[in-house]
């Protein structure tokens, strides 16, 4: 199926360089043909670099890592096109909506938590400044985006075991 899906590819290269954005209707096809490989696959591509670049994503699912490696490694070489398994590290310097929620990782706190039966574990309490009680699985979820992007997604699914979130009080200094 990945000889397959690099096929269709090359026969829409074109047609997939003129996507203004990740949710071009151009792209709906590389979608379908990316899960037909496997339905835990997923992409980013980047709409305003030379090359464009497609990332190929499983969402941090770690047991698919393997499968993201064979896909990439089996690409092509197409003029005007990089191909990326995983998100790369992008650093902490971007604001994203997620569910109708902003969200800015650099007016966020991260501090690590320590834990007595896995000391080598790293664990993260995230907090956030504003945060509702009722938007917290939201927050949770947009922090792992967030952490796949800033860190790679390789890296935030294997080096973070533990993350909470938490709102941050109004005043910070008087807490310490």
């Amino acid at each position: 199926m990945i000889a397959e899906f690099w096929s269709w590819f090359v026969r829409h290269a074109g047609e997939l360089a003129h996507a203004s954005s990740n949710v071009d209707p151009k792209l709906d096809g590389l979608l379908q043909e990316l899960q037909r490989v496997d339905p835990h696959l997923y992409f980013e591509i980047c709409t305003n670099s030379s090359p464009r670049e497609l990332v190929v994503t499983v969402e941090g699912q770690q047991e698919f890592f393997r499968l993201v490696d064979d896909v990439v490694a089996a690409a092509p070489r197409i003029d005007g096109w990089k191909f990326i398994a995983l998100k790369p590290p992008m650093g902490f310097a971007f604001q994203t909506v997620y569910d109708g929620i902003s969200f800015d990782p650099r007016s966020m706190w991260f501090l690590p938590l320590e834990s007595s039966s896995k000391p080598t574990a790293l664990a993260l309490r995230v907090g956030i400044p504003g945060l509702d009680r009722d938007q917290q699985q939201i927050a949770k979820q947009a922090i792992r985006v967030i952490l796949d992007t800033a860190l790679g997604e390789r890296s935030a699914a294997r080096d973070i075991q533990y993350m909470e979130v938490a709102a941050l009080p109004p005043e910070l200094e008087k807490h310490g």
